[in-house]
């Protein structure tokens, strides 16, 4: 046994010599890719010495993203700024919402419900109205005024309200009105529609603020009104209540904003509600094609004469 042991513990050393044992072709090969390792790991080192950091680029890039930031919390906070005055939520009309700085889309909502029949109960309601941030509320919760004469009684699924002194002066306004008194015809001055602003518009029966930004919306698309009859083309007014508001504008046709159709790039074109982008392409391919337009007569291939006609008012063509 005991030469078996000396036998087998001499064959396990020759082993480990032979594994451990390397040619001069595999030792050169180790000391080279050490020393690599080693070249690679203090060349990682020694690169961040020779960058130059821009700090100062860096600097004036966190500037511009702070700077742009603070005018956007400015925006907003002038955006939710009101100046209100004492007021029943049950007696108000869109009129004075607007006047107290209240966005349109809540006055929209707060009218609309008033016009429903529903009534608030306390000042907790209001904060139901679609639309209505917190922010909003707390500017007008000081204001608001419910008075303590006024009872409720449920009348089939809904809430009516009783008042005791009922408000003769209540105006509840919506985007369009069915019947407009004399009295409110022959009371209200002329606006000019292309300089008039959405608090001026509300004012004339049947314009609530929702018909109100839609006009100017499509007023700064088109450029201006040249005539009084493009109102018929404001979504969601109908012929019958242009009819009745129709009385109440004048239109100043120098106010329009005209484009030169020969220098406007594809976009501007195309951006025009009278166009659109389909009739731009022609439009631009054509004038590559055959040169610049020098009038009217020249677009009649391109676009329908409906259209042109209508955009012919907004034209330049000089060089």
């Amino acid at each position: 046994m005991i030469i078996i042991a000396v036998i087998y513990n001499r064959m396990r050393v020759r082993w480990i010599r032979e594994f451990l044992s390397f040619s001069g072709k595999e030792r050169t090969g180790i000391i080279g890719l050490l020393l690599i390792i080693f070249l690679l790991i203090v060349i990682g080192k020694l690169i961040p010495c020779f960058i130059n950091h821009d700090n100062a680029g860096l600097a004036k890039w966190e500037a511009e993203v702070n700077s742009y930031l603070a005018k956007t919390a400015n925006k907003n906070s002038v955006a939710t700024s009101l100046h209100p005055v004492t007021f029943n939520p049950n007696e108000v009309d869109s009129i004075s919402l607007v006047n107290m700085g209240l966005p349109l889309n809540v006055v929209s909502n707060w009218v609309r419900y008033l016009k429903k029949g529903a009534s608030f109960r306390d000042k907790e309601g209001v904060k139901r109205i679609y639309g209505m941030t917190s922010d909003l509320f707390e500017q007008l919760d000081s204001f608001i005024e419910i008075p303590s004469g006024t009872s409720f009684v449920k009348k089939g699924s809904g809430i009516s309200e009783i008042k005791s002194k009922p408000y003769k002066g209540f105006h509840r306004d919506t985007i369009f009105s069915r019947t407009l008194s004399k009295r409110e015809k022959t009371g209200k001055k002329s606006q000019e529609l292309n300089s008039t602003d959405s608090v001026h518009l509300v004012e004339i029966p049947g314009i609530g603020p929702v018909l109100a930004s839609r006009i100017i919306r499509y007023r700064n698309l088109l450029g201006g009104y040249y005539s009084i009859s493009q109102l018929k083309e404001v979504y969601g007014l109908r012929e019958e209540n242009f009819i009745e508001v129709s009385q109440y504008f004048t239109v100043d046709q120098s106010a329009i904003k005209t484009f030169n159709i020969n220098l406007s790039t594809i976009q501007e074109i195309g951006h025009h509600p009278y166009v659109g982008y389909k009739s731009a392409r022609r439009i631009f391919k054509f004038r590559d094609k055959t040169g610049k337009f020098s009038s009217p007569d020249d677009l009649s291939s391109v676009m329908t004469s409906d259209s042109l006609n209508r955009l012919i008012p907004y034209l330049r063509f000089s060089q």
